[in-house]
């Protein structure tokens, strides 16, 4: 799979359609909002939850109350070089609690890509890699330091005016701590893996603020100390994109995914409907409602059930009540079905989210509010439901 990329971009590369003139369009240095020379800053910053946290550790019997925030620099860098562009992404998460200094923590995302412009074909390479103390999901209530990595190589092909064609080859690499436990479980012996995966993609612009996108990828997923949990999986999937400044803004896609053991696995298979969607509406009575909804397949951390099928939903209302402050609710539930080797294992377990708040817009691209958001997990495993509210300040600059 591997020779046939390389020598596939090799070729692209060589075509004499790959030295016609530049394309000029979408040039993010000259639409970045702040220029340091040739370079182009588009920085962001979120201040969450300035206040408490009435169950820090997801407790069941023993909930611990805590001041807490965490304050979180971000900036895309970009950088134009001849007829190539540099784009660089980075940010910090400090992550700090008052009383229980264990689950302070400093995070960290870097991904930097290049990409060569040409008039039909972009070739690109990218690099990234995320470490974390973070919470990896619902089923995890330990911060456990992880990290992860993800290199990318492929090439954009335009086909025709409105046509272009994605060839790709990704691998992403996870890893646990090993010092990292969570109920008697060595999270680095049943979740560490490797992902590789081989993507063809085709994008048509319907209208300026509109593409539509399909895409067939093939991955395989090999474990480093778990070979049961080995798997292949065939994805297909197709939805829109859907620009900023449009009437319904943001992304829709809906798929297929059917995975298979291999190497060793000894999983059930999975053959189902995915989804990926996160999208936004503004009414003309200053009313946007956001929906987002989720489905795939997730790793879990218990040898008796090696993965589970999580599909979500969350849906916000926002409405501008007089002049620059607001009013926003929200709620959500995640379904957490999980799979199990022997079918007397199997369950589902469910986490549901509300709340509340009310914003002020204290200039352009800064956003000030108080929320209060509720959090509950039920579960038929004694000991795994919790409830907890999260209140505080959240201040948004560059949104």
């Amino acid at each position: 799979m591997k020779r046939s990329l390389v020598t596939l971009l090799y070729a692209l590369l060589l075509s004499p359609a790959a030295y016609a003139q530049q394309v000029p369009t979408n040039d993010p240095v000259a639409t970045a909002p702040l220029h340091l020379g040739p370079f182009g800053f588009n920085p962001t910053f979120r201040l969450r939850n300035l206040g408490v946290d009435t169950n820090v550790l997801n407790s069941v019997a023993n909930r611990e109350r805590d001041l807490t925030f965490t304050a979180s620099p971000d900036t895309e860098v970009f950088l134009r070089t001849g007829r190539g562009l540099l784009t660089l992404v980075g940010g910090l998460d400090f992550v700090y609690f008052q009383k229980f200094a264990s689950q302070r923590s400093l995070n960290s995302h870097i991904t930097g890509r290049y990409e060569l412009r040409f008039n039909r074909l972009r070739p690109f390479v990218a690099v990234g890699s995320v470490y974390s103390r973070q919470r990896p999901g619902f089923e995890i209530d330990t911060r456990a330091l992880h990290y992860e990595t993800d290199s990318r190589v492929g090439a954009d092909v335009q086909v025709a005016s409105k046509s272009v064609a994605r060839l790709e080859y990704r691998q992403h690499r996870y890893s646990f701590n090993g010092d990292e436990v969570f109920a008697g479980t060595q999270l680095s012996q049943q979740l560490n893996r490797t992902l590789k995966a081989a993507d063809l993609s085709w994008r048509q612009r319907l209208t300026a603020l509109t593409t539509w996108v399909t895409r067939v990828s093939r991955e395989t997923e090999r474990f480093e100390f778990e070979n049961a949990r080995n798997s292949d999986s065939f994805r297909l999937s197709s939805g829109f994109e859907l620009g900023r400044f449009a009437l319904i803004r943001g992304s829709a896609f809906a798929g297929y995914r059917k995975l298979t053991p291999a190497d060793g696995g000894i999983l059930p298979e999975f053959s189902g409907v995915t989804a990926d969607v996160d999208v936004s509406y503004t009414m003309p009575t200053q009313t946007r409602l956001g929906a987002a909804v989720e489905r795939d397949v997730q790793y879990s951390f218990d040898v008796r059930t090696p993965y589970y099928i999580h599909t979500g939903w969350t849906a916000t209302l926002t409405q501008r009540v007089t002049g620059k402050w607001d009013v926003q609710l929200s709620g959500g539930r995640d379904r957490l079905s999980y799979q199990a080797l022997n079918d007397a294992d199997a369950r589902r377990d469910f986490v549901g989210r509300f709340g509340g708040g009310i914003g002020y817009a204290v200039r352009d691209q800064i956003r000030a509010s108080f929320d209060v958001n509720s959090l509950y997990r039920s579960s038929e495993i004694p000991g795994r439901e919790y409830g907890g509210v999260r209140a505080g300040l959240n201040v948004t600059y560059g949104y």
